[in-house]
Protein backbone atom coordinates (compact mmCIF):
# COMPACT_ATOMS: atom_id res chain seq x y z
CA UNK A 1 0.00 0.00 0.00
CA UNK A 2 1.56 3.24 -1.26
CA UNK A 3 2.33 5.81 1.30
CA UNK A 4 -0.38 9.08 1.41
CA UNK A 5 1.19 12.76 0.82
CA UNK A 6 0.74 14.80 3.67
CA UNK A 7 -0.14 18.67 3.65
CA UNK A 8 3.10 21.14 4.47
CA UNK A 9 3.11 22.50 7.61
CA UNK A 10 2.31 26.09 6.17
CA UNK A 11 -0.75 24.28 4.69
CA UNK A 12 -1.86 23.15 8.13
CA UNK A 13 -1.11 26.55 9.64
CA UNK A 14 -3.09 28.34 6.91
CA UNK A 15 -6.21 25.77 7.73
CA UNK A 16 -6.38 26.10 11.72
CA UNK A 17 -6.60 30.29 10.76
CA UNK A 18 -9.27 29.94 8.57
CA UNK A 19 -10.84 28.02 11.18
CA UNK A 20 -10.73 30.36 13.98
CA UNK A 21 -11.39 32.85 11.40
CA UNK A 22 -14.82 31.19 10.87
CA UNK A 23 -15.32 31.26 14.69
CA UNK A 24 -15.27 34.59 15.76
CA UNK A 25 -16.76 37.23 14.06
CA UNK A 26 -14.03 40.00 15.90
CA UNK A 27 -10.94 38.17 16.07
CA UNK A 28 -8.61 41.18 15.44
CA UNK A 29 -5.40 38.79 15.03
CA UNK A 30 -3.72 35.67 15.10
CA UNK A 31 -0.34 34.40 16.53
CA UNK A 32 0.40 30.62 15.73
CA UNK A 33 3.50 29.94 18.36
CA UNK A 34 3.62 25.81 17.27
CA UNK A 35 3.35 23.71 14.53
CA UNK A 36 3.54 19.97 15.04
CA UNK A 37 3.48 17.25 12.80
CA UNK A 38 1.67 14.27 15.76
CA UNK A 39 0.26 10.32 15.48
CA UNK A 40 -3.18 9.57 17.01
CA UNK A 41 -4.19 6.21 16.71
CA UNK A 42 -3.51 5.50 13.11
CA UNK A 43 -4.14 9.56 11.88
CA UNK A 44 -1.34 11.61 11.09
CA UNK A 45 -2.46 15.36 12.45
CA UNK A 46 -0.50 18.59 13.12
CA UNK A 47 -1.19 20.23 16.21
CA UNK A 48 -1.38 24.01 15.73
CA UNK A 49 -1.67 26.01 19.12
CA UNK A 50 -1.20 29.32 19.35
CA UNK A 51 -3.04 32.76 20.91
CA UNK A 52 -6.11 35.14 19.03
CA UNK A 53 -6.70 38.30 19.89
CA UNK A 54 -10.29 38.66 20.23
CA UNK A 55 -12.31 42.62 20.11
CA UNK A 56 -10.79 45.64 21.30
CA UNK A 57 -10.04 48.75 19.67
CA UNK A 58 -8.68 52.43 19.63
CA UNK A 59 -8.54 52.72 23.14
CA UNK A 60 -9.28 48.98 25.01
CA UNK A 61 -7.27 45.99 24.73
CA UNK A 62 -8.59 42.89 22.63
CA UNK A 63 -8.83 39.24 25.08
CA UNK A 64 -6.20 36.88 24.29
CA UNK A 65 -7.87 33.63 23.93
CA UNK A 66 -5.29 30.06 23.65
CA UNK A 67 -5.95 28.01 21.24
CA UNK A 68 -5.23 24.97 19.53
CA UNK A 69 -6.69 23.19 16.58
CA UNK A 70 -5.49 20.10 14.80
CA UNK A 71 -5.78 19.30 11.08
CA UNK A 72 -5.71 16.15 9.36
CA UNK A 73 -2.63 15.85 7.64
CA UNK A 74 -3.63 14.11 4.80
CA UNK A 75 -6.51 16.51 3.92
CA UNK A 76 -6.22 19.83 5.90
CA UNK A 77 -9.17 18.93 7.59
CA UNK A 78 -9.85 20.62 10.72
CA UNK A 79 -10.69 17.17 13.03
CA UNK A 80 -10.23 18.83 16.30
CA UNK A 81 -9.66 22.35 18.35
CA UNK A 82 -10.36 23.41 21.74
CA UNK A 83 -9.73 27.06 23.47
CA UNK A 84 -9.10 28.27 26.89
CA UNK A 85 -10.12 30.87 29.31
CA UNK A 86 -9.38 34.04 28.04
CA UNK A 87 -5.40 35.41 29.12
CA UNK A 88 -6.06 38.35 31.79
CA UNK A 89 -2.48 39.76 31.70
CA UNK A 90 -3.23 42.66 34.49
CA UNK A 91 -3.72 41.24 37.84
CA UNK A 92 -4.65 43.02 41.07
CA UNK A 93 -3.26 41.22 44.31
Amino acid sequence: MPEKEIISLEQAQMAAERFMEGQFKNLKKIGVDKVKLASVESLLIYDVAGIATIGGGLLSKGTELPFKVQVSAVDGTVIGYDWQKPLNKTSQE
